[in-house]
């Protein structure tokens, strides 16, 4: 199973529907376990990802702007039912007392606490490993 990196991630969008917000994540740092003799981690990204938060409400920092909460993000925890994941593993869902905390690079964060997430890569994008040495 793909595990991913909240930090470091790129938000493209935010798309409140009602109590849904979706997150769009075109690219994130993620793992892999080996497979075969050679049972080392994979590294790499996951392309594609969209994160969906049911039952949710949004809480941003006084003066921003939604449109301001796209870019990197530097810090990021899935909180569910008070156990903190900085690692997602993708495909998942949860269900519960849930809070999403993602602070950006560019000094923007947000606060989602929802009652489900599910986190996905609809399309059949999907995990690219890295060459860097």
């Amino acid at each position: 199973m793909t595990h991913i990196e909240l930090a470091d991630a790129q938000l493209a969008d935010v798309v409140l529907d009602g109590g849904t917000i979706t997150l769009r994540i075109p690219v994130a740092p993620a793992r892999q376990p080996g497979e075969g003799a050679d049972a080392r981690p994979v590294d790499g990204f996951l392309q594609g990802l969209v994160i969906t938060l049911l039952g949710a409400s949004l809480v941003l920092d006084e003066g921003t702007a939604l449109g301001e909460c796209l870019g990197a993000v530097r810090e990021g925890a899935l909180v569910v039912d008070g156990q903190t994941l900085r690692r997602l593993p993708v495909p998942a869902e949860w269900r519960g007392a849930v809070s999403l905390n993602l602070a950006l690079r560019n000094g923007a964060s947000l606060r989602i606490s929802a009652t489900e997430v599910r986190c996905a890569t609809p399309g059949g994008a999907g995990f690219r490993e890295s060459l860097a040495c």
